[in-house]
């Protein structure tokens, strides 16, 4: 499904997605899973975070970040999106939001879907290492991700990956990509 959709099927699907909200931590952060069409379906766009930044360094990630005091999340996500890699204001349509999720930091994470007709990418390079742009339908692929279980003292969290080339995409990033995907194939 998720290969063959358009705009408007992905925004009715997030429109009527009961979507979980969690209350607010002491820092709320935004992320955009931005998505570009292409010949081949669309194409997710994550950034590869500079190596010696002290958080998620080299990571595999979506744009955007922590929200500032007095800024909406629809804000802080497209003011992030635009810092990192340039993409700015009317450049970027949001079609909807999925589930609130808690960091392992505990940071209270708003994930938007949005899309965005250009490529024109222009990366801060004190943040942002690499983009990569990589099709939804890899995604879909059974063969390419996979979970863990992880533990902590009495604790445990289930732990999403997916394969990227030489990168692993993980962590909040793919549970949120898998997450997206699940939505796309329900009928």
């Amino acid at each position: 499904m998720a290969e063959t959709c358009d705009i408007s099927t992905i925004q009715s699907k997030l429109s009527s997605y009961r979507r979980r909200t969690l209350a607010a931590t002491p820092r709320v952060a935004a992320v955009l899973l931005l998505l570009i069409p292409s010949e081949d379906g669309f194409r997710v766009i994550l950034t590869k975070r500079v190596r010696t930044l002290d958080s998620h360094g080299g990571e595999v990630s979506f744009p955007g970040g922590s929200v500032d005091s007095g800024e909406s999340l629809c804000e802080g996500v497209l003011r992030e999106t635009c810092e990192e890699i340039g993409l700015c204001g009317d450049s970027v349509q949001l079609l909807g939001m999925l589930d609130d999720e808690i960091s392992r930091w505990g940071h209270r994470v708003t994930p938007f879907v949005g899309v965005a007709e250009s490529a024109d990418f222009r990366i801060q390079e004190s943040e942002v290492e690499q983009i990569y742009d990589i099709p939804l339908s890899h995604f879909t692929s059974k063969t390419t991700y996979w979970t863990e279980v992880w533990f902590r003292g009495n604790d445990h969290r289930t732990v999403h990956f997916y394969k990227w080339q030489r990168d692993i995409v993980w962590g909040l990033t793919a549970l949120i990509i898998n997450k997206f995907t699940d939505i796309l194939a329900k009928e």
